[in-house]
This record gives C-alpha cells, structure tokens and sequence, in this order.
C-alpha cells in the first residue's frame, strides 16, 4: 500500500462510476468523489463528440464550484454512437434488449469519452475526447435476453459491459480504458501537467 499518492494536488473525481475510480486506483491516483447532480438529458442530443464533452464539462464545473481553492476535478461522460444516432443508458430491460439487438445488427459502434478537468484556484478547463471502435458480433435473442436478465447492462452506456459482454464483442480498436469510461493515457499526462 502507498502512503504518497501520484500527484501533490488533490483529484477530485466527479462521477458515481465504479469503473472510473478503480482506473484511476489502479494507476495509484488518491482522489475523492463528489457526484454532478447536472441533468445528463441534453436536448437535442445533437452530433456525439461535441454531446459527450459538453456533459463532462457542466459536470466538472458543476463540482468544481463546490469543492474550494486548489483541486483538480476530473469529470467524464461516455456515449455509444451507431451511425449518427447517440446511445445512452437503457431505461428498462427491453430499451437494453432493443439497443443490443441494434449494436450486434450494425456490427460497429464508437465508444466516445468526453473528458473535462478543471483547475480551481482559476476555473480554468481543459476538455478532450477519446474515440475507440467495438465492433460486435451476432449472437442469439436467446442469449441477449439472458444478459438483460442479469441486469447487468442496466446504467451502462450502449447496454454493455465490455467486461461482462465479451461473447458480445469480436474486436476493439483503440483505448480499452476509454471503454471502461476513462481514458487514461491521455488524462494521466494531463494530471501531471496541472499539478504544480
């Protein structure tokens, strides 16, 4: 166990995620979480990158404004996109049956993170995104309705756990932490650079 964490500032992660908090444990980040309560409905949804860094830049500011001097808040949003069209978070079982059936339909989705981190002493913000493609493979409505049974897709962006689906996924290209909603290849050296 260390004692020191990897930066001198405190991280403040501003998401619920578990997956979010264990990517930045398993690269020994100390960090507290504060949740957004920002409403994540942006209407219209309009084109998915720009979508997915908006969210995660009300969601940082919205933090930020409450956590004082000194801190870094890091937020995230992830969105699936077929297409053009955004795939959220199912809202019951069947939206999750639905949106399965679509993915392994189309054959190829992107996973897109935005990301948003902002300084406090200033509230100053940097905001980038990340891409990587999941390209899925056919598989029964047999076994897409025992998925959904499990509950595991419910809060999940696109209705999949890339952890728990894999018999869903052929390949992925790209940042398997972004994925996972948080691409830390590009978040961590971002990190480093603001904490002085």
């Amino acid at each position: 166990m260390h004692t020191m964490g990897l930066l001198t500032r405190k991280v403040v992660l501003a998401s619920a995620s578990p997956y979010r908090a264990q990517i930045l444990r398993d690269v020994g980040v100390e960090f507290a979480v504060i949740v957004s309560d920002v409403d994540e409905s942006l209407h219209p949804k309009g084109e998915p990158v720009a979508y997915a860094r908006e969210l995660a830049t009300r969601k940082a500011q919205a933090v930020a404004t409450k956590v004082g001097a000194g801190k870094l808040v890091v937020a995230a949003d992830t969105i699936c996109a077929i297409d053009g069209d955004i795939i959220g978070k199912p809202a019951d079982e069947t939206d999750a049956q639905r949106m399965i059936m679509r993915s392994c339909m189309v054959g190829l989705q992107r996973v897109i993170t935005g990301v948003c981190v902002v300084e406090t002493n200033d509230m100053q913000s940097w905001t980038f995104d990340e891409t990587s493609l999941v390209e899925m493979q056919n598989v029964s409505e047999g076994k897409i309705a025992e998925y959904v049974a499990s509950g595991e897709p419910m809060g999940k962006c696109g209705a999949l756990c890339i952890e728990s689906g894999k018999s869903f996924v052929r390949a992925w290209r790209g940042s398997y932490a972004n994925i996972m909603g948080l691409p830390i290849e590009r978040l961590l050296p971002l990190l480093f650079k603001l904490d002085v």
